[in-house]
């Protein structure tokens, strides 16, 4: 019988945002953000939004779906890459969407933000070259999730 190790945390499956009005933050994301939300209703879950966002699941939840009510209201911070700031940043304006600041260069990464109506902090970055130079060599050394998961299956 194989060793057991211990499971490591390699990837991130998916974000929840908790609103206490979901259907107005789906809405925005998906209306004036342009995250592709779709209305989800599946087992014991109430009426939710979400979609796949590269290979992570995106999803704003009703707060009621939470055991506790409160789960997370207002204290979320989203970074989603995008390939054109400056493209964004006019879409962003023509839906009268105001920055938190103008695009800045990080060194590592273009970035803005905005505030959803829930408060929560929105980061857009147009990252370099390097980022996705790196994810391409991580997938040629087998440890995107993909190659992770055929692994897992010999």
């Amino acid at each position: 019988m194989p060793e057991r190790r211990e499971e490591a945390i390699e990837f991130l499956s998916a974000v929840l945002i908790v609103s206490e009005n979901p259907r107005r933050l789906a809405d925005f994301y998906r209306d004036v953000v342009g995250i592709p939300l779709v209305a989800e209703e599946h087992g014991n879950s109430l009426p939710h939004w979400g979609c796949t966002l590269g290979d992570i699941h995106f999803a704003i939840h009703p707060v009621a779906t939470f055991p506790d009510r409160r789960s997370g209201v207002g204290s979320v911070k989203l970074a989603f890459t995008v390939f054109d700031i400056q493209a964004l940043v006019r879409r962003l304006d023509s839906k009268g969407v105001s920055l938190l600041y103008p695009p800045r260069d990080t060194g590592f990464f273009w970035s803005t933000a905005i505030k959803d109506p829930d408060g929560n902090l929105i980061e857009f970055t147009q990252l370099r070259d390097e980022w996705f130079t790196m994810l391409e060599a991580r997938r040629g050394e087998g440890a995107d999730v993909v190659s992770r998961w055929r692994a897992t299956k010999r």
